[in-house]
């Protein structure tokens, strides 16, 4: 077998496998800040989009919903986490009156147990079409006719197709359409007329007693829209003072919105403070390996001066060793954090209880690619003061101290 050329690269790799378990350690060093990096900068990035998806495209002003399932309907909204809560239907006429309010619709909301098409708990969310404005603006093809009895719109996050049939509760539905990436519980969930959930409500009795299925005049919400030039929380006080005798509570959509950044903001704030102490120790632990290191091969260095190697060149075999140990680390890292990130995106999202949305390849591409930098520099940086040192030392000096 022909030898290999002695070149740096081969060199510095040939040293780093002469050192097993220095050499690992080092690279899981770097993987775990490059993991940290990546993975925490793509998921802080995708919960901020799913936090501006929310705030720009949530539609309602207020929820109005029974007292009590104020965090239900947060949960059902945010996660798709199935709930069941109910008030009367009437509830929409008498909101509709109050001053400031624009425009209301009713939502009913039906647990359903997990599906075919899914992995997990999906729920069932009965809409009236004709005066919704909060669920038709996602969907990704505009219907040519009102969702009729037994059509259906599904979330993204759901594995069918427009034209596919999905069934319920032994109950066969077709999908008419599908809602473009929305990073809440949207993602998770099914949306039919208020005449199809209440069927649903009654074909589910065979498995478990629902109130809908006794009561057709139970709705779970109301969506509000306030009129420009009114104070959304005046108008629910207004909301509260007229209709709390009656078990209504109200949601104040910005409130929701406001403290679902207050906990990204903390989240953010975490992982970079994580990803900057990862980033100092990686640098500090590779400067003392590097210079204990090099005391313990000052003889090596030595004969490769007497081989006629320049000191140039041993400056190089250093910092080529360091790039390896970044490099492998950096991609490694990156690597491990896409597979954890990318694959369980849904699990993540109902995982923290926060809006969701995978950013753009373009906006990956570029978080990669400096987190790629800046976990790399690691290695080239810490390595700098064993470079300099042996690129100063003079041969007699170098083999007098190896002796």
């Amino acid at each position: 077998m022909d030898a290999k050329p002695l070149t740096t690269v081969n060199i510095s790799f040939q040293t780093l496998r002469r050192k097993p378990f220095r050499t690992t350690g080092l690279i899981v060093l770097v993987a775990l800040l490059a993991f940290t990096l990546f993975g925490g900068t793509v998921l802080s990035k995708s919960l901020e989009d799913g936090m501006n998806s929310l705030s720009k495209r949530l539609g309602a002003d207020i929820l109005a919903v029974p007292y009590g399932y104020e965090a239900d309907i947060q949960s059902a909204m945010l996660r798709g986490e199935p709930s069941t809560f109910y008030f009367d239907a009437g509830v929409t006429e008498k909101v509709a009156g109050v001053e400031g309010v624009e425009d209301v619709s009713p939502q009913l909301y039906i647990a359903t147990l997990s599906a075919g098409c899914c992995s997990y708990p999906l729920q069932l969310i009965g809409f009236d079409p004709e005066t919704d404005f909060v669920i038709q603006p996602w969907m990704l093809n505009a219907l040519d006719h009102p969702l009729a009895d037994g059509e259906i719109v599904i979330g993204s996050s759901i594995s069918a197709k427009v034209g596919q049939k999905l069934i319920f509760f032994n109950q066969t539905f077709s999908v008419t359409a599908q809602l473009d990436k929305t990073g809440m519980g949207f993602d998770t969930s099914v949306f039919m007329n208020l005449a199809t959930a209440k069927q649903v409500a009654r074909e589910s009795e065979r498995l478990k007693a629902h109130p809908v299925a006794e009561n057709a005049d139970l709705i779970s919400s109301v969506m509000v829209k306030i009129k420009n030039g009114y104070d959304v929380k005046d108008v629910a006080n207004s909301i509260l003072q007229a209709y709390a005798k009656d078990g209504v509570h109200v949601v104040v959509a910005k409130n929701m919105i406001s403290d679902i950044s207050g906990n990204l903001r903390g989240l953010t704030t975490y992982i970079f403070i994580l990803a900057g102490v990862l980033w100092a120790l990686a640098v500090g632990v590779l400067i003392i390996v590097f210079s204990v290191a090099l005391n313990g091969r000052k003889r090596e260095f030595s004969i490769f001066r007497v081989l006629g190697a320049t000191k140039s060149k041993l400056v190089r075999l250093i910092l080529c060793e360091s790039c390896l140990i970044s490099i492998i680390g950096t991609v490694a890292g990156m690597l491990a954090a896409a597979l954890v990130i990318f694959p369980f995106s849904t699990y993540i999202s109902a995982l923290l209880g926060l809006p969701y949305l995978q950013p753009s390849y373009g906006t990956l591409s570029a978080v990669a690619g400096l987190s790629l930098l800046i976990s790399f520099a690691v290695g080239p940086l810490a390595s700098i003061y064993a470079a300099v040192k042996i690129g100063r030392s003079e041969i007699y000096s170098t083999i007098k101290e190896g002796e």
